[in-house]
């Protein structure tokens, strides 16, 4: 095969991708259409999926059915299904949505609440740490953070399909540059070591830290808990960083709303301290579960990902004996997978 014909069918290939096609030509044209008009269409996008796809609404009764078992939830799994398929063309859209110039056309359609508790705890000179999930709409709370202008750092792989004003926050060079934080899944030792070490330089110069509270994770550097009655191990720096530094611990949670706008709430809670780790994740994990059990058509991820769709089998069968907790390290050893 010529030289050139395996250029165009690479250039054919990932054309014909539904990423493609979604990201580059459904979404800025939704956009153009306004946040009410292109939230409708997105929620008309999520609906014609599983109306098409019989095994993908089969896959989505089974786990909001197995959620309402778990939590013992009231909700109803047909009056639900809808909801979630609708969000689930919204989760996927990201922030892709709120990429317009003005940062008021953006503000405005947030719901927040907490924010002058944040500002308060910066006040103190201490930095804060955000602990984020992936529940409802976090990448669309993150450009809303950013936004604020927000001292904001994230301590999280980074994330793919963003605005471009995200991206431009991204690559913003100067003082502590997010570039410099971001994980990946084969970081080298000596590379974790690093970042961990600017995270804390970061707070003590009063910035803040955002990390994602349910990444499952293999390993080091993890405590265990239940997550919609599943087993999960999952990575647990966030802890480990409050109790060294001292400062200020709030979770957030990033909704979204009818008419294509969001609700945000950060609320601060107790610092853990040093050896409190599995407390610190099991609480975390009660917190989350709430916002399922009230919203479960936000829970995307949690009810749809393989990563916790597969870390735990059902209760009524019988589990392996547990493993040897392995010895904590400071770092995330090389090669270790997270969301």
């Amino acid at each position: 095969m010529s030289p050139f014909r395996k250029r165009l069918r690479r250039v054919i290939r990932r054309v014909f991708t539904w990423k493609f096609v979604f990201y580059s030509l459904v979404l800025p044209g939704l956009r153009a259409l306004g946040p009410a008009r292109g939230d409708a269409v997105l929620g008309w996008l999520g609906r014609g999926v599983i109306a098409l796809r019989p095994w993908e609404r089969a896959r989505m009764r089974r786990g909001l059915a197995s959620a309402a078992r778990s939590l013992d939830a009231d909700w109803s799994v047909a009056e639900t299904l809808p909801l979630l398929a609708a969000n689930r063309a919204r989760f996927l859209a990201r922030d892709y949505p709120l990429d317009v110039d003005r940062d008021q056309d953006v503000l405005e359609r947030f719901d927040a609440r907490g924010l002058d508790r944040l500002w308060g705890a910066l006040a103190g000179g201490k930095g804060a740490i955000l602990v984020g999930s992936h529940f409802g709409a976090h990448i669309a709370g993150l450009h809303w953070l950013f936004r604020q202008n927000a001292p904001l750092r994230l301590l999280v792989q980074r994330p793919p399909h963003v605005s471009r004003y995200l991206n431009r926050r991204f690559d913003a060079v100067g003082w502590h540059p997010q570039s410099e934080f971001f994980l990946r899944r084969d970081l080298e030792p000596a590379a974790a070591v690093e970042r961990l070490c600017r995270a804390r330089a970061a707070l003590r110069d009063g910035l803040v830290i955002y990390l994602n509270g349910d990444i499952p994770w293999k390993g080091c550097n993890t405590s265990g808990g239940l997550l919609l009655g599943r087993p999960q191990r999952l990575l647990a720096i966030w802890p480990l960083l409050a109790s060294l530094t001292g400062a200020p611990v709030f979770l957030v949670f990033c909704r979204h709303r009818p008419g294509g706008r969001f609700s945000i709430e950060i609320e601060p809670i107790e610092r853990p301290k040093a050896g409190e780790e599995e407390t610190a994740v099991a609480d975390y994990l009660k917190q989350l579960e709430a916002q399922i059990a009230l919203a479960p058509e936000e829970a995307v991820a949690h009810l749809l990902w393989p990563c916790y769709e597969s870390r735990g089998a059902d209760p009524s069968e019988p589990q392996p004996a547990p493993t040897k907790r392995p010895r904590r390290r400071a770092v995330p050893a090389v090669g270790e997978r997270s969301r």
